[in-house]
């Protein structure tokens, strides 16, 4: 899968899917060289910037935002048209507008799967990621507050409720169930 997360750290996005924890993966990911690095460090240091600003509780730029799932986006383009295939994306959208330029951007096959979980079991489940670091679970709150649920009317766009008691497996399934 493609994590979004190592096109904004400028590593490789392409996590394998055997690895015990694929998003704590990323941080061992080559990172990237060669044509429009340049250009992809300057667009990610400044979302990087504002991403600081939004876990001190600060709103985000839209147009910042677009900026940076614009130049995503290209990247998935260029890169679906280079290895072809079907894909699943990892990314944190927070918003309709962003998802809604998303789809601009990668057409109306795609489907968005947002999860929805109580605000305990975010903390349980970051927490046991990160190896029971409080610090990044203080992280994900202010990016919790942020994000909106599907819309009623919105297309191609369905919602997956995790529970505590759910397995990484059975997220999977019932992730598949649903865009299926």
């Amino acid at each position: 899968y493609y994590e979004a997360d190592c096109f904004a750290g400028c590593r490789n996005p392409y996590i394998p899917g055997n690895v015990p924890d694929p998003s704590m993966a990323q941080v061992k990911q080559r990172a990237l060289k060669g044509e429009g690095l340049a250009e992809r460090m300057e667009i990610c240091k400044k979302v990087t910037e504002e991403f600081m600003e939004v876990l001190k509780g600060e709103a985000f730029s839209p147009k910042l935002m677009k900026e940076y799932f614009t130049a995503m986006c290209n990247d998935i383009l260029n890169e679906r048209k280079r290895i072809g295939g079907d894909w699943a994306i990892a990314a944190v959208t927070m918003t309709r507008e962003m998802r809604d330029h998303i789809r601009s951007r990668l057409g109306p096959d795609l489907v968005f799967v947002v999860l929805d979980m109580e605000k305990e079991e975010v903390r349980k489940r970051v927490k046991a990621r990160h190896h029971g670091e409080e610090q990044a679970v203080e992280m994900m709150e202010p990016i919790a507050k942020l994000c909106e649920p599907i819309g009623d009317d919105e297309e191609n766009a369905v919602g997956v409720i995790v529970t505590t008691e759910m397995t990484r497996e059975e997220v999977l399934n019932k992730i598949l169930e649903a865009v299926n």
